[in-house]
């Protein structure tokens, strides 16, 4: 089963592998290095059926450049590596999920790169029953 937590080690280990970079876990308002990235789920939900639970969810990337100033042209460059890097699948275990809606916007400095993602997944049924021991059956021909 595709967990929350499976997803966002998926895209912090694309980030490493890619940039190097810090990826910031804890809330950016306490402080944080630059360059380095932050990640957020947005939009979470989960649906489900009998044996089916099915997910989705926009998963947003920021980017805090080395300065807040003079930065267009590096914010250009990882806006470039990141949408090669997170072109049209997301690879969590053994399950490629597409990407959709892939978007970049450029707010106070901060690229921030968002997409969505929505997948199924089998549900685990641990229901435990006690075994039949002893079946008797009447048949009867009429």
């Amino acid at each position: 089963m595709i967990t929350y937590k499976k997803i966002k080690t998926a895209v912090n280990r694309k980030l490493k592998e890619t940039f190097g970079l810090e990826i910031n876990s804890k809330d950016i308002s306490e402080g944080f290095k630059r360059p380095s990235f932050f990640i957020e789920f947005d939009e979470v939900k989960r649906d489900g059926s009998v044996s089916q639970v099915e997910k989705s969810m926009i998963i947003r990337i920021y980017y805090f450049p080395k300065t807040i100033k003079e930065s267009s042209i590096e914010i250009l460059e990882i806006q470039e590596q990141l949408g090669d890097v997170f072109d049209m699948k997301l690879i969590v275990e053994d399950r490629q999920l597409n990407i959709t809606e892939p978007n970049f916007n450029v707010t106070d400095g901060v690229l921030q790169f968002e997409f969505d993602i929505a997948f199924e997944d089998g549900r685990i049924v641990s229901e435990e029953y006690e075994l039949m021991e002893e079946l008797d059956i009447d048949i009867q021909k009429g």
